[in-house]
């Protein structure tokens, strides 16, 4: 059911209670750990103190998580662990949900491993370690939700244990750190890659921008791949879906991605690309740059993200250094939301000394992108000057991204979104 829209939430630090956001949570069925939920208490886990039950998680009250304490004297000391059954050669996706509630004493977060191990019940020889899934301390303190996807278990792995490490510091009753829906499943047949903004449009000030895509097969025969389009809810493009058969090794570049995929000379909008992946990847990259004549810019990359990529808050650093002189620098914001549900989004426009002093709110229909055209102007701040940033939050992971402008050139620089550690 969709919010009112006349009486938006506010984005404060949660209780454990209250913070529940509305991420994607694991499949019960698919998810090779017991318990991962923490609904039934800490049956199969083995626990270290100080770790406890606690009857509230990220689904709210009653649906259960594990609170870890610090450990003094001991950084990164083992509180938590499973051991499941794995097939050796296949792909995993490895999540969690946390929560790190602010304390003035002390500092730390938690971080999830997984060992693969070549015997049953986790004996035998270790065959390497997973990336870490790391949890530090962010503001707001919510409810988060990472994961990493297509861990691919060594050929001759039986078996995998998921380790629970919380590392702070100062004294253990300063530190806690909330676990929930911890999960270590088969990875989907298919992948889609996220390319937050596109764009083959007339700026501001007569520059043209125009976005280039490049995908690759690397495999050995020919391989679908589906290139959607995701627009404005005021636009007509629908959920524009081109299928490419790629070639055996082939290479493909379309220099203006709107115009060359979906037929628009004129339009905007976050880009999808979806393939099988048991194959392998496909290889995908973006660029976006000015089209002029007698002044092309030199243009930016534009990341190509998978779903694990999206999030709840960012900070935006960097937006000018101050040399585009009267002409300013521009801050264009903006944001894909990749699930089927409206969410409620905000950016908020900080000066040089930290202060925020206006936030733009949008609501953000499910697979809808966005774009606030001169954010600072919109939030009635004047231009952005060196040292102001800009903060996000949303209600649940989506795709936020900026985009400064320098007025002289029109040239576009992306920016990637950064944790945020401010209290």
């Amino acid at each position: 059911m969709r919010r009112n829209r006349r009486t938006p939430p506010t984005f404060l630090g949660a209780t454990l209670a209250g913070a529940a956001l509305a991420v994607a949570l694991p499949s019960a069925a698919a998810n090779v750990l017991q318990n991962g939920s923490f609904e039934t208490g800490l049956g199969g886990w083995t626990a270290t103190a100080p770790v406890s039950w606690e009857p509230d998680g990220s689904s709210g009250p009653g649906s259960g998580s594990v609170r870890l304490r610090g450990n003094p004297g001991v950084v990164g000391a083992l509180s938590l662990s499973q051991c499941a059954a794995v097939t050796p050669g296949a792909d995993y996706d490895f999540g969690a949900t946390a929560l790190l509630p602010y304390s003035p004493e002390s500092q730390g977060g938690v971080s999830l491993r997984v060992v693969w191990h070549s015997w049953p019940g986790c004996e035998g020889a270790a065959l390497g370690l997973a990336p870490a899934l790391d949890f530090p301390h962010v503001a707001p303190a919510v409810w988060t939700r990472r994961r990493l996807e297509r861990l691919r278990a060594p050929s001759g792995a039986a078996s995998a244990s998921v380790l629970v490490v919380p590392w702070s510091s100062g004294p253990e009753s300063a530190f806690s750190a909330f676990v929930d829906d911890v999960e270590l499943s088969p990875s989907s047949r298919f992948v889609t890659l996220t390319v937050p903004t596109a764009a083959s449009v007339d700026g501001a000030n007569g520059e043209r921008f125009q976005t280039t895509l490049v995908l690759t097969n690397a495999a050995l025969y020919t391989r679908r791949v589906d290139v959607a389009l995701r627009c404005a809810s005021n636009v007509p493009c629908g959920t524009s879906t081109v299928s490419l058969q790629l070639a055996p090794r082939e290479t493909r570049a379309f220099a203006d991605l709107l115009l060359d995929v979906f037929g628009k000379r004129n339009g905007a909008g976050a880009i999808e690309v979806t393939y099988e992946a048991t194959p392998g990847p496909v290889v995908v990259s973006a660029r976006a740059a000015t089209v002029h004549a007698e002044r092309p810019g030199n243009g930016m990359a534009l990341p190509v993200l998978p779903a694990a990529a999206a999030r709840s808050t960012a900070t935006f650093f960097g937006l000018t250094d101050g040399r585009a002189g009267v002409g300013g620098t521009r801050v264009n914001a903006g944001v894909y939301n990749p699930s089927d549900a409206t969410v409620f989004v905000g950016f908020s426009v900080h000066d040089e000394s930290g202060d925020v002093r206006n936030t733009v709110y949008r609501w953000i229909e499910g697979r809808e992108w966005a774009q606030i055209d001169d954010l600072f102007a919109v939030a009635g701040h004047g231009p952005a000057r060196p040292g102001s940033y800009v903060t996000f939050h949303s209600e649940a992971p989506v795709f936020p991204f900026l985009i400064t402008i320098d007025n002289r050139s029109g040239d576009p620089t992306f920016l990637e979104p950064s944790e945020s550690f401010q209290p």
